[in-house]
This record gives C-alpha cells, sequence and structure tokens, in this order.
C-alpha cells in the first residue's frame, strides 16, 4: 500500500463513562438523565450500553472476546469518500469505528498518508474528533489532517468567532472544510498536498494563517449522485461484511419545524434507478444479504420508491432491506405489496407524535388516520416497525402525550423509543420562539405548555404505559442494529424477547427499593441465559 495518499476515518462513539457522568451531572430530572437511564444494563456492577452488556454475557458462554458494535455495519461517509477521492487519482483507504480499528488504523497511518480526513457526521461537539486526532499526531505526525462535515458546518453558521478559533485549535486539525457536501473540496484539497500546492487555493478549506483560522472562497457544490456512486469492486467482503448502507438520494423533500436538516442539505436530490441497481449488484457480489438505505425519505416520491422496488423484484438478488419510511407517502396498497415482495424487512418509521395538534405544530404533513392504516399494512405484511417519538415540542402537554401513549398501544409498531425534544435554535420552529415562549436549547428548554425536565418525566411515564410495543434502547444501538444483528443470525423474534427483558430491568432497577432486588437479580440472570443461548456468528471488533 506504498504511496498511500489518504486516510478516511468513519465514527467515534466517545468514551461511554464519560457519557455516563455527563448525563448525571446534568441532574436526575434532566432529559440526559432519563435518557441515559433507559440505555444502559449493569454487569458486574458496571454500566454499559447494551451492546456491550450483550456481547459480555455472549462472551461468557463462547470464551471469546467479540465487541457486538453497530459500527461493524461500514461507516457509509467513509466508503464514500474513499470511492470519491479514488476516482479522482488518489488513493484512499477507509476506516469504520474509530475504537474498534485502532490496529487497522495504525497499520494504515505507518504507511504515512498524505492526508487524513475525519467525518463528523453524528457529533454535536468535539469531544469524540479529539482523541482521533492525537491518534494520528502520535502514529503518523506528518499527515496533514482534515475535519469536515456536520459538525464543522453548524460550527460556522455564523462565521468563524472567537469560540470557534478556540474549538479549532482544540480539534487540531490542519484544517477544516465548510461546505455541507464537501467530498470535491476534499479531493482537491487532497490532490494539492499530494502535488505540493499552496491549499489556499482550494475553495471550501478553513486554514490557519498568522495564527488566525481564515476561510478561502466558498464556493457550494453540487455532486451527482450518478457520476459519485460508489464503486464497490474496490473494496473485499471481509471489509463490507453481509450488512451494509446504501445512499440513493441526498436531503429531504419536507421541512418538519423541528429539523435543520433540508435547509443546510439543499435541494433534494436523486440517483437514477440504473444507479441504484447497479450498485445493488455489486453489493451482492460482494456478499451482501442486508441494505440500509439511509434516505431521510426513501418512500419519496412514491413513484420512484415504486420504479427501485419493481427493479429489486425484477433482479432478485436475494437481498433484504431496511430503511426510513414515511407513511403518509405509502398512498394505496400497491405501495405496501412492492415493498414487501421486494425484500423489505423493516422501517423507521418518524411518528414523533401520535396527537393530531402536535402533528400540525411540527409541520409533518401527516396525519393521525395516515399513520394508523401505514402502521396496520406494515404489520399485516409481517415488516418489523419502530416509531420514534418526541416528547415536549411546542404546544406539548399531558394530554397530546396520553394521546401518544393512545396511539402506540393502540397501532402496536413492533419497537419503539421516546426521547425529550432536542431544542435545536436552527430549527424553523424558532423563527416564532416569542410567540411560543421558547427559552434556552438543546435539552435545557422551557416554552408555553412544557419545561425540558417535564418532558423527561412524561417520557418515562411513557415507558410504564406503552404496552403494546417494545423500547429500543438508544446509546449504540437503535434501529439500525436490527439489521446489523439479522446479519450475525439473530432475528427480530429472537430479540424481541430479550429486549423485553432488558426493558424490565430497567424499569425495576429505576424504581428502587429494597423489595425489587430480587426480582431484578432474577431478570438479570434470564436476561444473561437468553443472551448466552443464542447461536449469533462472531463480531469482527474485539475487547
Amino acid at each position: 500500500m506504498a504511496g498511500l495518499d489518504c486516510v478516511v476515518i468513519g465514527y467515534n462513539e466517545g468514551n461511554f463513562d464519560d457519557y455516563r457522568v455527563m448525563s448525571e451531572r446534568a441532574g436526575p430530572s434532566s432529559p440526559e438523565s432519563q435518557i441515559f437511564r433507559k440505555e444502559h444494563l449493569v454487569v458486574d456492577g458496571q454500566p454499559m450500553p447494551w451492546m456491550d452488556a450483550f456481547s459480555t454475557l455472549r462472551n461468557r458462554v463462547t470464551g471469546r472476546h467479540d465487541r457486538y458494535h453497530v459500527g461493524e455495519v461500514f461507516n457509509l461517509a467513509a466508503l464514500y469518500l474513499t470511492s470519491f477521492l479514488r476516482r479522482r487519482g488518489v488513493s484512499a483507504e477507509p476506516v469504520s469505528l474509530y475504537s474498534g480499528e485502532r490496529d487497522r488504523l495504525a497499520d494504515l497511518l505507518a504507511q504515512r498518508p498524505t492526508v487524513v480526513a475525519v467525518t463528523t457526521t453524528f457529533y454535536v461537539n468535539i469531544l469524540p474528533v479529539v482523541p482521533i486526532v492525537e491518534f494520528i499526531r502520535e502514529h503518523s505526525p506528518d499527515s496533514h489532517i482534515v475535519i469536515g462535515g456536520p459538525l464543522v458546518d453548524n460550527l460556522c453558521l455564523n462565521g468563524i468567532t472567537g469560540t470557534v478559533q478556540d474549538l479549532f485549535d482544540a480539534m487540531g486539525a490542519d484544517s477544516y472544510v465548510q461546505e455541507s457536501q464537501g467530498e470535491t473540496t476534499l479531493a482537491r484539497l487532497a490532490l494539492a498536498l499530494k502535488e505540493g500546492r499552496d491549499i489556499s487555493a482550494v475553495d471550501n478549506v478553513i486554514h490557519c494563517t498568522d495564527g488566525m483560522w481564515q476561510l478561502t472562497r466558498r464556493r457550494p457544490e453540487s455532486n451527482d449522485l450518478d457520476d459519485s456512486s460508489i464503486d464497490w469492486s474496490g473494496f473485499s467482503p471481509e471489509l463490507i461484511g453481509v450488512t451494509a448502507q446504501l445512499r440513493t438520494a441526498r436531503s429531504c423533500a419536507f421541512k418538519c419545524s423541528f429539523c435543520d436538516y433540508p435547509s443546510r442539505a439543499g435541494a433534494l436530490a436523486a440517483a437514477s434507478v440504473d444507479t441504484v441497481r447497479k450498485e445493488l449488484r455489486a453489493m451482492a457480489e460482494l456478499g451482501v444479504k442486508n441494505i440500509v438505505f439511509v434516505d431521510d425519505t426513501f418512500n419519496v416520491p412514491p413513484k420512484r420508491f415504486k420504479e427501485i422496488c419493481r427493479m429489486m423484484i425484477e433482479e432478485d438478488l436475494g437481498l433484504r432491506w431496511y430503511s426510513y419510511f414515511r407513511c403518509s407517502n405509502a398512498r394505496d396498497e400497491e405501495a405496501f405489496d412492492l415493498a414487501a415482495e421486494s425484500g423489505c424487512s423493516g422501517v423507521f418509521l418518524g411518528i414523533e407524535s401520535g396527537d393530531t395538534e402536535i402533528l400540525a405544530n411540527m409541520h409533518k404533513l401527516a396525519q393521525d388516520s395516515q399513520y394508523r392504516v401505514g402502521l396496520e399494512r406494515l404489520n399485516e405484511r409481517d415488516i418489523t416497525t419502530f416509531a420514534s417519538i418526541i416528547v415536549g415540542f411546542p404546544g406539548e402537554n399531558a394530554r397530546t402525550v396520553s394521546n401518544t401513549v393512545d396511539f402506540l398501544n393502540e397501532t402496536k409498531p413492533t419497537f419503539w423509543r421516546a426521547q425529550a425534544w432536542w431544542a435545536n435554535p436552527r430549527s424553523p420552529v424558532y423563527r416564532n420562539k416569542e410567540v411560543l415562549g421558547i427559552e434556552g436549547e438543546g435539552y435545557s428548554w422551557s416554552h408555553a405548555t412544557m419545561t425540558s425536565s417535564e418532558a423527561a418525566d412524561l417520557t418515562d411515564s411513557m415507558f410504564d404505559r406503552v404496552t403494546g410495543s417494545t423500547w429500543l434502547p438508544l446509546y449504540d444501538f437503535d434501529f439500525w442494529s436490527l439489521p446489523y444483528l439479522a446479519g450475525k443470525g439473530v432475528g427480530v423474534d429472537e430479540l424481541t424477547p430479550i429486549l423485553q427483558l432488558s426493558e424490565q430491568i430497567m424499569r425495576v432497577r429505576d424504581t428502587g427499593g429494597s423489595d425489587g432486588t430480587f426480582q431484578l437479580r432474577s431478570l438479570e440472570r434470564q436476561f444473561a441465559a437468553a443472551v448466552g443461548a443464542l447461536d449469533s456468528a462472531p463480531a469482527r471488533f474485539r475487547f
């Protein structure tokens, strides 16, 4: 691998114990604390994420050191950027999960790559970035480190302020890319560095001059999804595995008032059905069995969705697929029939609320009746459903939360989770903050009808009141662990009773009191036995 030009690093989930401390410091009535309580288990007195508990208990039976982690499904941004760079004459290699692949990353850094690119797709602060940069400096001190993605874009929304200058210094990179897409900028930056040219001539790059971070000329990118589709032949079956992600569109066609993603990502752009066909064929040749479509609105527009489903039926590649899904845009029986026949195994439903007034406040453009019909149709076809719920959006009160509880108990999605509204000051709803009485942001807020601590309490009450669906943890789990575990041979039918046991453990543990100690220990033994009895394929990562 001599002459490696670039390494692209996908994701770092951070340190769980640091996350635990941060959640506890937020206070027992905070959303952070409420979320933490409902996403971890305790093994041998040690709090840990659900998947780490699963791994630890499996290893007791197998004698192995497996670390099951959804990051084993290779980070799509890292694959996409690697393929994009290679097509433009830049030799590149991807890393999916920093914590799971440090040995492999060290081997790649031993090649002294010219550039190391760090993506930030899922980061809301700089904490996950810092250890990656320190590791790169230790193993390849002369490599040029560039950080790009949503974190940088969000930090620079109001310009490169003094605070942003300090954050850039703290992260420790050599340059930053400020562009909502950024792949063309990365390619041009890598080529400039490879050829020894001045990077100040590369658009959309923030670099340090005379001790100050400065942005070169801004030039928005509009990268064609057909021209930049992934060349899957450049990756090995061992690297990709049996579950893989695929993007067929960029941005979102909707403008929900709690979300600023469409304004950052630009107009909806989609790859052609033929491009999707080509990528699916290549993925099947690699041995992929489960496809995770990451498009924010995979079944929008409906006509294109049906065309993709028909294409998958025609190709008959033996693939099962998972995606985000909008019930309000599945307008006839044919859409559900095509989804099932083409291999749909599970869908993430951004339900957000079961109350008509709150849906209207969110500008969801969906009705309670559409959600009910959609869930009924999906359940009839044995398609796994996950309902994601927001608690505490402006206008929320105890009555609207009760309506959501009733909705979940009546429609019975396979899985669900609720969490307090994360108040994003860049979202459209903040344009009306004075009218709605919104104060604060993040998980510390209040408005005319609720506070963030009240939302946390109501979320806890929902945990007990929703009986027709199974709770999913969040930290390193979420809906996207379902296709990952399916690839390990653990299907929903096996997984659901284990998740129900963990739900009972959290409920008894959080109730407290000596009366629950015996019951808690009994449930923990049942959970350990159920996990140990599974026949799951080994994990690629190790503890």
